[in-house]
């Protein structure tokens, strides 16, 4: 029975970055599952100030 509320359970969004070509942040995505592309890297969180600059270097999560 208490498998049940387990597998009901959302998991947490997790945060992704889109870079373009030179290391700028074009995108902020949330969601559950990874985006799709080579471009896209996990944060740790969203800051909107990050949108047209590179990302901080404590910014990205390991993978």
């Amino acid at each position: 029975m208490r498998l049940l509320p387990t597998l009901l359970r959302r998991r947490a969004p997790r945060h992704y970055a889109l870079l373009d070509e030179q290391g700028c942040c074009r995108m902020l995505f949330s969601s559950a599952a990874r985006p799709q592309g080579p471009r896209w890297v996990e944060v740790m969180e969203v800051r909107l100030d990050w949108i047209g600059r590179q990302l901080p270097a404590d910014a990205t999560r390991a993978a």
